[in-house]
């Protein structure tokens, strides 16, 4: 993987308003096209969905889609567009052909007279993401969203699906955290870790991340998550690169797990990890860690899930307890009944001395005051 690259230092010079961007995806187009030069669109796919009001086909174009925005977006959402659409060639070859690959990397900023940044241009997600998922009677043929990993293997069966067993979760985790380094690498911020905005492959064991042309250079407002609220990462304050470790994290923890209740981190802490322990190990740094900036970056994460080091450069972080486990009573030590006895035995009492016990102690006591009267009668004598 490349050096870390700011996407605030592109270059300039390519400000999107002219030039052409060889996409390995298969069209070759200008970074910044209008709706005319589009060419007829198709029904929508989706709608009303986040940012995007529409996301519609090309017809002459198929495999890539027109995203439309709200009209209400931020005036600096061309440029940012502009740096995402050009980050991809600060990149070495390899991480440039694995973002392609495995995002939907927007390829032009679509603009059109008084709007900079209605939308953009983005690659239909390959068909190897879509399933049938039989429900019942019924099947249905459709992306199948990265939730279903965070799930039983038996749950998975249930619906046709191939159960992914530990080599499957494994190979879909190595893929998500290799693109979430990579965004790191350009210094970017996802936030949106989460079971909706990814897909999967049961059979190629991969994964497609979506909604990527959100990504913002450093921080990014925090849109609240029900159940991947960053706990270091306060209401109201920007999410960043420590809130994306950990969020990257929760999803790797649940998707390798198969869990996603309050579970999960007990269930990390215990073992079907035994085959990569130091995975354990980083995953509790990212999600328990009581201090954000000693959360480990994605690209640990990527590295211990392919076996490697998990080298700190700190001392060890404190975490955060785990809830503690009900304590056991201590066992009380057995007592052995008398022979012939029942019922409960009573707690031993002093046992009383026996009549010629205690004559011969007070037999000694005697002897020793006599012995110390002689002396003393001598000593006087004397």
């Amino acid at each position: 993987m490349t050096e870390p690259h700011l996407i605030d230092g592109a270059d300039d010079k390519v400000d999107g308003s002219h030039g052409a961007a060889a996409d390995p995806r298969g069209w070759v187009l200008p970074r910044t096209v209008s709706v005319s030069d589009l060419g007829p669109l198709a029904e929508p796919i989706s709608e009303h969905n986040g940012q995007a009001i529409a996301v519609k086909p090309l017809t002459n174009h198929p495999g890539w889609l027109a995203k439309f925005y709200r009209p209400d977006q931020h005036p600096e959402d061309a440029r940012r567009l502009d740096l995402l659409i050009s980050a991809p060639g600060t990149l070495s070859e390899p991480d440039r052909t694995v973002l392609y690959a495995g995002t939907c990397w927007p390829a032009a900023r679509i603009h059109e007279p008084g709007n900079p940044a209605v939308g953009c241009v983005i690659p239909l997600a390959p068909e190897q993401y879509r399933c049938e998922l039989r429900r019942g009677e019924y099947s249905d043929r459709r992306f199948v969203e990265i939730d279903w990993l965070a799930k039983s293997d038996e749950s998975i069966r249930g619906v046709g699906l191939p159960p992914p067993g530990f080599a499957g979760r494994l190979a879909a985790c190595r893929q998500l955290t290799q693109l979430a380094a990579i965004l790191e690498s350009l210094g970017l911020v996802y936030s949106d870790w989460s079971f909706s905005n990814a897909f999967w492959s049961p059979d190629q064991r991969s994964v497609y991340l979506i909604d990527v042309d959100g990504c913002q250079p450093q921080k990014m407002p925090d849109i609240h998550q029900p159940n991947w609220a960053d706990p270091l990462t306060p209401p109201g304050t920007d999410a960043d690169e420590y809130t994306d470790r950990y969020r990257l994290g929760l999803l790797v923890a649940k998707c390798m797990t198969g869990r996603r209740d309050a579970h999960t981190f007990h269930t990390v802490a215990a073992s079907p990890w035994q085959k990569l322990p130091v995975v354990s190990e980083v995953l509790l740094d990212m999600l328990l860690a009581t201090d954000r900036e000693r959360r480990p970056s994605a690209a640990q994460l990527n590295q211990a899930l392919n076996s490697g080091p998990y080298l700190r450069t700190m001392p060890r972080p404190t975490r955060t307890a785990l809830p503690p486990l009900p304590r056991q009573p201590i066992p009380q030590p057995i007592r052995q009944l008398p022979a012939g006895a029942h019922g409960p035995v009573k707690e031993s009492e002093p046992t009383p001395l026996k009549p010629a016990e205690l004559g011969t102690q007070v037999g000694w006591i005697l002897v020793l005051v006599i012995a110390v009267i002689l002396l003393f009668v001598i000593a006087s004598n004397h």
